[in-house]
């Protein structure tokens, strides 16, 4: 038929692979996985007439209303339903029936029977039609498919049109005895209105295609994560601060909370309020007895104690508002309301007595290294052009003297960039960083420096400033002492001594005056820290639900034999517990453990060789201890054995650009940090365990890449050749039941992991984009920026220790993690990229587990990190990781 093309109505011929669900409409036949996808339907030829009786064509019956004279850009757009088992053959030549767009010279035939119908349907252009292509019977092999074989498939296609043609359509179908299927894809996210299912009258309720496309897989089952309180509610406060002006030099609106911390960041910056009575740490009072006056007496408001000598002066503090507040612009807006000018200099008396360092007006900014072009781009985004000026101090681009320094306003480093000028300046007491008096230092990611004990800890603290800033979304990470460490940087007296944060707060938790210590703690925090919820800001709705995932009945059989080797292995080692020190056996469980985590993501891809566990000797520990290394870590922090500092996962992202020893992880998991490695070389001593042998010693990194490597004895079989793990499935499913615009960010700890989705995804026609510790620092932007601006890639591969600090994705508005993490911070942390300043869209977070397995105890670990009094009470006390009795009897409680 001839029926001009309508405006705003072209049809679409692009196409994905239709959703695999359990439960399948009626009469459709379950097709081959390997699909061809991205089908062109073109015009039949001559060749494909039909011997059956002509039809009445669809133009036939479309009302005069229909036409383009009366049809308007307002007609709502509906989905009709799907067409399914159209026969078919495909075939790898030039033939000219249909196309596939992904796989170029992919091309096939639609069988007669069905030709006079779908010409029908491609001469109606109101209409959108949306085709899949399944082949029947796979290639037996690669000969097969080089020889242009024509292979029998079947074809689906969701016919989309006009609410108007809605009766049309269904007699039309009726004609040809095609009675419509639900959809099992969303191409478009309009309503779905079945003529053969619907009356005129039913139309208004009508769900969306979206809807009907999830509502179909019974695999997926969402349930809404109760929200907890947030751990630092209770040093949230300065609700109601006054708005700061907008700095001139920002071209960028600040929103009211950055105009309020601006507000409250330059209040701080003039110094101790002494007259003002309980706004802040310290008060001045006069005292006096009868009329002989007494000296001025300063009482420190957290503890009512006085004394008679005034503080140190101090100015700054701690900017801890959550991920997503845009403290970045907040703090470059403290930087364009007080640019580098001598007037910031002058306004305070410099001690220039001989030996103390010489004032500068340029703020110096303490960034991780893969956080230095952001903002760099912030900058250059956000203020006006020529109105900060700021240098790079990193790698090449490093400054050599004052006058570089006196020349900009800001300077942007990497804290490991600084400790190892600190190491210079103590060798030759010279080095310009550490011989100037600063503006300001602002610390980004400020729980870094947490590890009070380290150098890059003891070099940050040693630079001179007027005002310091720390800056972090999670002042407490894993217990109440990170937050002295950034006490001690700010230099807030006399909490700059953590025995005297320990005395006058840690202590009454310990000794159970809680409401004592909850009162003072608010109080330290009213003055020093700037700390607001989330709902703060009108950010679209975020929900956060777990999808429990039911193993398939092979994926539980390899499951539980697995667990049922590690329970019976524990057992028997516990029987003969004077062994387990030296005998490797609790680094056997733990892996055999994270074998059990393993196939829960990988289903029958994952292969293992358990009943190799003999002990390990010295050279088998060097192939093995980087993996447990890995899992240990990722349980709990790991202590050092020799100065009792702690490491864990937030500081994977730190870069690693500076030559240094590497950690050292004995069998018996004692752990040497970088460091004290260096001094155990330097020293030619080694790392002492405790035990007779000495345990086998082997170098680990702790670097990105390192973290996503998964634990050894494992192949990836092809995609093609075995089934996608149930995760997997569930996953795919719910992105195809997504509207087409909705981009999505899928976390996973393993590398290996995401090779299985990538190759699911691929399957199903999905385009993504992959960002883990192997992808180049110069190739990470590129990767972002072609995941924002191609419509085309909806889902981006994303490790954790990549995702959880510096990246704003707001783009897309759905998450996938999955697996859970065993510390919920670093789950947070990642799953936030997309809840932030920016979001326009409602979020949803979606977390994966696999039903009655040790994925359910991963989580019921997660609670107990998240219960407050474990957070606040629990702290470093030099321990160590025990591979003992106790140990080992916690791994068994868990299985």
């Amino acid at each position: 038929m001839d029926v001009p093309e309508h405006r705003g109505a072209k049809r679409q011929r692009l196409c994905k692979d239709p959703v695999t669900s359990n439960h399948e409409p009626a009469g459709f036949q379950r097709s081959n996985p390997m699909a061809l996808s991205n089908i062109v339907i073109a015009p039949c030829h001559a060749s494909m007439e039909s011997t059956e009786p002509a039809t009445e064509p669809l133009s036939a019956l479309i009302a005069p209303g229909a036409r383009e004279d009366d049809w308007s850009p307002a007609d709502e757009m509906v989905c009709f339903g799907t067409i399914p088992g159209i026969a078919g053959k495909f075939r790898l030549d030039s033939s000219q029936r249909f196309t596939s767009v992904d796989c170029t010279g992919t091309h096939g035939l639609i069988l007669p029977h069905h030709g006079q119908m779908v010409q029908g349907l491609l001469e109606e252009r109101t209409l959108q039609l949306h085709a899949s292509c399944s082949p029947d019977t796979e290639p037996t092999n690669r000969r097969q498919l080089v020889s242009y074989a024509q292979l029998p498939c079947t074809l689906e296609i969701t016919v989309y049109g006009p609410l108007e043609l809605f009766e049309q359509i269904g007699d039309w179908f009726q004609e040809y005895d095609v009675y419509l299927q639900d959809p099992r894809e969303c191409h478009l996210n309009v309503k779905y209105c079945n003529p053969q299912r619907l009356s005129s009258d039913d139309l208004g309720a009508m769900p969306k295609v979206s809807e009907v496309v999830s509502n179909a897989s019974s695999l997926i089952h969402f349930h809404d994560v109760v929200e907890r309180p947030d751990l630092l509610e209770i040093i949230s406060s300065q609700d109601h601060l006054e708005e700061a002006e907008q700095p001139a030099l920002l071209r960028a609106a600040l929103h009211k909370h950055q105009k309020q911390a601006l507000t409250f960041m330059l209040r701080r910056e003039s110094g101790w309020t002494l007259a003002d009575k309980g706004s802040d740490i310290w008060e001045a009072s006069d005292s006096s007895r009868g009329r002989l006056q007494v000296d001025s007496l300063y009482i420190n408001r957290i503890t009512d104690v006085h004394q008679a000598d005034a503080p140190p002066q101090f100015y700054g503090g701690i900017i801890a508002d959550p991920m997503g507040l845009g403290k970045t612009l907040t703090m470059i807006a403290l930087a364009a309301a007080d640019p580098g000018s001598n007037r910031a200099v002058n306004d305070h008396s410099w001690d220039m007595e001989e030996g103390s360092n010489r004032p500068v007006s340029a703020t110096l900014i303490i960034v991780p290294q893969p956080l230095l072009g952001t903002w760099e781009e912030q900058l250059s985004e956000h203020v006006v052009a020529g109105g900060l000026k700021f240098s790079r101090h990193h790698g090449k681009t490093r400054l050599d003297d004052i006058d570089e320094i006196n020349a900009v306003d800001l300077v942007l480093t990497t804290y490991h960039t600084l400790s190892a000028d600190w190491k210079t300046w103590k060798a030759k007491e010279n080095h310009v960083m550490f011989s100037v008096q600063w503006r300001r230092i602002i610390l980004d990611e400020a729980h870094v420096i947490r590890n009070m004990k380290s150098r890059m800890a003891r070099a940050i603290c040693e630079l001179d400033a007027i005002s310091r800033w720390a800056v972090t979304g999670t002042p407490i990470q894993n217990n109440l002492s990170d937050l002295t460490a950034l006490l001690k940087f700010i230099r807030v007296y006399p909490y700059d001594e953590p025995k005297r944060f320990e005395t006058d707060i840690s202590r009454l938790w310990k000794s159970g005056e809680d409401e004592e210590a909850v009162k003072r703690l608010k109080r330290l925090s009213s003055c020093l820290i700037l700390r607001r919820a989330k709902r703060t800001i009108d950010l679209p709705p975020r929900r956060d639900v777990k999808c429990p995932v039911d193993f398939s009945k092979s994926e539980r059989a390899l499951y539980d034999t697995i667990r049922q080797q590690t329970i019976t292995k524990i057992d028997d080692a516990l029987l003969h517990q004077s062994e387990l020190s030296t005998s490797g056996a609790y680094v056997n469980f733990l892996q055999q453990i994270e074998s059990m985590r393993l196939v829960c993501n990988l289903g029958l891809h994952y292969h293992s060789r358990h009943e190799k566990l003999a002990t390990q000797d010295t050279a088998d520990w060097k192939t093995t201890a980087q993996e447990t290394f890995n899992i240990q870590r990722e349980m709990e922090p790991v202590i050092c054995s020799q100065c009792s500092s702690p490491l864990d996962l937030a500081e994977n992202f730190l870069d690693e650009s500076l030559t240094q020893d590497s950690p050292q992880f004995s069998r018996c998991m004692k752990y040497a940090c970088s460091e004290c490695s260096h001094k155990l070389r330097i020293t030619r001593q080694k790392m002492v365990c405790g035990h007779t042998p000495r345990c086998p010693i082997a170098p680990v990194s702790i670097s990105n890449s390192a973290s996503e490597e998964t634990p050894g004895h494992i192949s990836h079989k092809r995609a093609s050749t075995i089934e996608l793990p149930s995760k997997v499935e569930v996953l795919i499913a719910d992105l195809k039941a997504l509207p087409p615009d909705v981009k999505c960010i899928v976390f996973s700890t393993w590398r290996l992991t995401l090779d299985i989705v990538d190759a699911g995804l691929t399957q199903a026609g999905f385009r993504s984009v992959r960002f883990d510790g192997k992808v180049p620092q110069t190739q990470r932007q590129p990767v972002l920026n072609q995941f924002k601006s191609d419509p085309g890639i909806r889902v981006m591969l994303l490790t954790l220790s990549c995702g959880a600090v510096g990246l704003t994705l707001t783009e897309a508005s759905r998450a996938y993690l999955m697996e859970p993490h065993w510390n919920p911070t670093i789950e947070e942390q990642a799953l936030a990229r997309i809840h932030r300043i920016g979001q326009k869209r409602p979020v949803t977070t979606i977390r994966f587990y696999m039903r009655d397995s040790f994925e359910e105890r991963v989580m019921e670990v997660q609670e107990s990190k998240k219960n407050l009094a474990g957070v606040l009470l629990s702290g470093h006390d030099g321990g160590h990781a025990d591979d003992s009795l106790g140990a080992l009897q916690r791994l068994r409680s868990l299985l």
